[in-house]
């Protein structure tokens, strides 16, 4: 019955093939336009707010080879000069990291945040209605997996956001083989 259902997810997949150009949505609507503003409402909180992201920045500019930690830039869309590029506004405050590293959000594969903590912290900027708007499977992924799971933030753009069409069903179902594999379902 699995490989049924597989076969049919396949050729449902596939068919958008036939009247396709290949060519990505014509509209991103995942990036909105950023206001980093709303974390604060006065001079009090701007400068806290500065501060944590400058401690973020004097450890993480540069390669921290003996931790295995590559240097960190925040390029594209997330970038803000402003707001010393905001780490806090997706990591949260730095509280006692880096001696106890489970204080600040992380996006990483394995993880210590919870999923929901994760994607709470995306959906703070990003709407359900844009989401939803910019691709269905948001709407299907976003209590299964972290929106970093997809999306690199840190890059100077998203490989997810121009992705063809083609590419996208291809990753879509490598993932599931590969959820599946994991589960032991053929």
């Amino acid at each position: 019955m699995r490989i049924l259902r597989w076969l049919f997810f396949f050729i449902l997949c596939l068919s958008g093939f036939v009247n396709s150009n290949d060519s990505p949505p014509e509209v991103n609507a995942q990036i909105p336009d950023i206001d980093f503003a709303k974390q604060v409402s006065n001079a009090d909180q701007m400068e806290q707010l500065l501060k944590e992201n400058k401690r973020c920045i004097r450890c993480h500019k540069v390669a921290r080879k003996l931790k295995n930690i590559a240097a960190v830039k925040m390029l594209g869309a997330h970038a803000s000069e402003k707001f010393v590029d905001n780490c806090s506004a997706c990591h949260g405050n730095k509280g006692k990291h880096p001696k106890e590293d489970f204080t600040i959000i992380s996006y990483a594969d394995n993880t210590h945040t919870p999923l929901a903590l994760q994607n709470s912290k995306c959906m703070t900027c990003h709407t359900s209605l844009q989401l939803r708007n910019a691709e269905w499977t948001h709407d299907v992924h976003y209590k299964k997996i972290s929106c970093a799971a997809c999306h690199q933030l840190h890059e100077a753009e998203d490989p997810m956001t121009n992705i063809k069409r083609k590419s996208r069903i291809t990753l879509c179902v490598d993932c599931h083989i590969a959820i599946n594999e994991l589960r032991g379902d053929q």
